[in-house]
């Protein structure tokens, strides 16, 4: 091989070819490293004050352990429950952690093993911090009255030909960073079960539960893992109902792609960002299709365009 490489330069010096070169090193490289997994998008979710999360997604079927350590990263922690969800084909992964104890730092590592070379990949040691508290109850006017956040419904999801929902990562977080931490789901093959639960989001001023009034912007992620994109949608959170029946996040006016309050040039390089992309391709996002043609394309760009109504 080392040998062929030497010929191919030999033949290919000179200055047309440089580009040439170094995309095939590039793939003598990739065929190099096959069969060793690769950890990304990796990130904290779902801090309770008994739990967390950890999302990432792998480049290839593989097998995945967290191993949970106190804050020092070096003395393991006993007495934690793991559960894993796991999609083969996207590579994205769930890893739920719980019996922990509240406001208390932890630290953990994940270790990634290729299905087919048995390769080794493990991630840094990353620490965190449980949630404080949980509030059942939340003050209006001079009376002490139950809260309850919502159970909103995940945005509909894009699915290209041949995927299917349960190789998708969902998130949901705060635009402003007030929460200790995103709240995130590995959906289900139906949508029964894909709903957030607003209860579990907490305070990173505070460090207990997030009392949420109505209002505040959001955005909700999908990671398709190895095999496509991250498709973004902006929203508003409705009025707390201080119930249980699920409900849906607010868009108030279509070409506010980004949820401010105003259509600006922020929401046209949104739409410029995703233009050429269809709804038979893998990062088509239905929100920039603002004329429902399956194509974000000119005409998308010049509905938005003359939606101006505000400042970035």
């Amino acid at each position: 091989m080392r040998q062929g490489i030497r010929i191919i330069r030999k033949r290919m010096s000179g200055g047309r070819w440089t580009g040439v070169l170094a995309l095939l090193c590039l793939l003598l490289s990739s065929w190099a490293e096959a069969g060793v997994p690769v950890i990304s998008r990796q990130r904290v979710s779902d801090v309770t004050p008994r739990s967390f999360s950890v999302i990432f997604t792998v480049n290839e079927p593989s097998a995945s352990i967290l191993s949970l350590f106190t804050a020092d990263c070096a003395t393991p922690f006993i007495g934690a429950a793991s559960a894993i969800q796991q999609n083969q084909v996207s590579g994205n992964t769930r890893i739920t952690i719980s019996g922990l104890n509240a406001a208390t730092g932890y630290c953990y590592q994940l270790a990634v093993t290729s299905a087919s070379t048995s390769e080794l990949t493990t991630s840094a040691a990353t620490q965190i911090a449980t949630a404080v508290a949980i509030e059942r109850t939340v003050a209006k006017g001079a009376d002490i009255v139950p809260s309850g956040n919502d159970i909103l419904k995940v945005p509909a999801v894009h699915l290209p030909s041949g995927e299917t929902r349960d190789s998708i990562i969902a998130t949901v977080e705060l635009l402003d960073g007030t929460a200790v931490a995103p709240l995130s789901l590995l959906l289900g093959s139906t949508q029964n079960r894909d709903y957030f639960n607003l209860n579990n989001l907490f305070s990173s001023a505070t460090g207990k539960t997030y009392h949420l009034t109505g209002g505040e912007r959001i955005k909700v992620s999908e990671n398709h893992g190895a095999t496509g994109c991250v498709i973004e949608r902006f929203r508003t959170l409705p009025k707390a109902s201080g119930g249980t029946a699920p409900r849906a996040f607010v868009q108030a006016n279509a070409k506010d792609i980004d949820a401010s309050g105003g259509v600006n040039i922020l929401d046209v390089l949104r739409v410029v960002g995703g233009k050429g992309t269809a709804s038979t391709g893998p990062c088509f996002n239905s929100d920039l299709d603002l004329n429902g043609d399956g194509i974000v394309d000119s005409a998308d760009l010049s509905i938005i365009k003359g939606g101006f109504n505000g400042l970035p």
